[in-house]
């Protein structure tokens, strides 16, 4: 032990005196400088030039120091910031960034930024902060307070909630965070709102008028109508012009338009629009899915009343009389209406005696319209005789009509020989010509 103890102290003795020693020979700056130049070009040695090209740096030492610095910061620091402590070329920095992100999990680089986990656990309790406030927090404006895009918050919260962050993301809009108390406040809202309505109502006067975020109200609304809670239909979708309808008034709408139908034979578009039926054609074909109806431009009749105008133009035309149909409809229908339930009805009668339509709505029979002409027959006569005894003219027999004829073929054939005469002259005048 002893001995052990006395090769120490003459070491340390023999470690003093080479401190102390003065080199015989000693190396010059630009000595050292070509030396490190040639392990550098040899790849015997890795550093970096300073940007004064005073020093040399390890990579090794760069990651450190960007390590240290971003501990420093609250973990989070930029790129080019740190290009001016460390004194290095920022693609150097960049490099060792990228290696640094490769080999932690818990440091990120976004946006020319690096941040580590204890900086996103300190943005997640200042949002929780804030969330426990007002109930409620959006990401864009997280994004704006902090300058980190949207994906990447989503995705650093979502492990965090239950956690740091109290409070649950809204499935169908994953860009707002609610607490569940006010869930349950706005829940509770919604619920004695929409309870309380009897007619038909715009959501989106609802949403403006008492502020209720848009995509909640509706998550919740869907909710509580799908369960029963709420006794209603929410006509429209999530739109702008979704109508929330009770049901006790579409029981009263529904009762109203069956009793209409029932005593009147017709349904009206535009009195079931004012009723809050939004789309009246597809309401009465859901409704009356049994029922053979005829749809015209402005409503829809049933077949009692096509059975009443098909009746009355059966006994015009068998009677051989006329008939028109608009005193037969109910004063709403428009003359279009009328034109457009006739033509229907006609189809029943393409093979009875013919008949004719007269201003889209007046059903004649032929039978009609010859009798209506016998009646003219004898004040055509009297007519017809005074005109001749005022204007007499020559009447032309079927005689003097031959007579004309054969006259006009005589004279004809008369001056064709004329003209074949005339021509046989003038053959002979060329013929008897001396030669030259």
């Amino acid at each position: 032990m002893a001995a052990t103890w006395e090769e120490i102290l003459k070491l340390s003795q023999q470690f003093q005196s080479a401190q102390f020693a003065q080199a015989s020979q000693r190396l010059s700056e630009r000595n050292c400088i070509e030396i490190v130049a040639k392990l550098i070009s040899e790849k015997q040695l890795e550093v970096v030039h300073t940007l004064d090209g005073k020093e040399y740096i390890t990579p090794a030492q760069i990651s450190r120091e960007i390590r240290d610095e971003l501990h420093v910061r609250g973990g989070r620091v930029n790129i080019v910031d740190l290009q001016q402590v460390i004194n290095v070329d920022l693609l150097h920095i960049e490099s060792r960034a990228n290696d640094i992100v490769k080999s932690d999990r818990t440091i990120q680089l976004v946006l020319g930024q690096l941040i580590d986990e204890h900086y996103l656990d300190q943005v997640a309790e200042e949002t929780n902060d804030k969330l426990q406030e007002t109930g409620q927090v959006k990401i864009s404006d997280l994004c704006k307070t902090y300058d980190l895009p949207g994906d990447f918050l989503k995705q650093a919260f979502s492990s965090r909630l239950g956690k740091i962050i109290h409070g649950e993301i809204d499935q169908d809009n994953r860009g707002v965070i609610f607490t569940e108390a006010f869930v349950t406040r706005h829940r509770a809202r919604i619920r004695g709102l929409f309870s309380a309505i009897t007619r038909p109502t715009a959501v989106i006067n609802l949403i403006t008028r008492h502020g209720f975020q848009e995509q909640l109200l509706y998550s919740v609304l869907e909710e509580l109508v799908n369960s029963g809670r709420l006794r209603g239909t929410v006509v429209g979708g999530r739109q702008d012009k979704a109508v929330f309808v009770p049901d006790i008034y579409a029981r009263t709408q529904s009762s109203w338009v069956d009793s209409f139908f029932k005593q009147n034979g017709y349904l009206e578009f535009d009195a079931l629009l004012r009723l809050g039926i939004p789309d009246p054609v597809n309401y009465i074909k859901k409704r009356y899915k049994s029922l053979q109806l005829l749809f015209l431009k402005t409503s829809c009749v049933g077949q009692e009343i096509m059975d009443q105008v098909e009746a009355s133009v059966d006994e015009a035309i068998n009677s051989g009389t006329w008939v028109d149909i608009v005193p037969l409809l109910p004063s709403s229908l428009s003359i279009e209406d009328a034109s457009m339930l006739l033509q229907q009805v006609m189809r029943s009668f393409t093979k009875q005696p013919s008949t004719l339509v007269f201003s889209d709505t007046m059903v004649v029979s032929e039978k009609f319209i010859n009798n209506c002409a016998e009646l003219f027959n004898d004040l055509m006569h009297q007519k017809a005789e005074k005109e001749m005894k005022s204007n007499p003219v020559h009447l032309i027999s079927e005689e003097d009509l031959k007579q004309s004829f054969l006259i006009e073929n005589a004279s004809s054939s008369k001056k064709d020989k004329k003209d074949e005469r005339r021509k046989k002259a003038n053959g002979r005048k060329v013929r008897s010509l001396p030669a030259g």
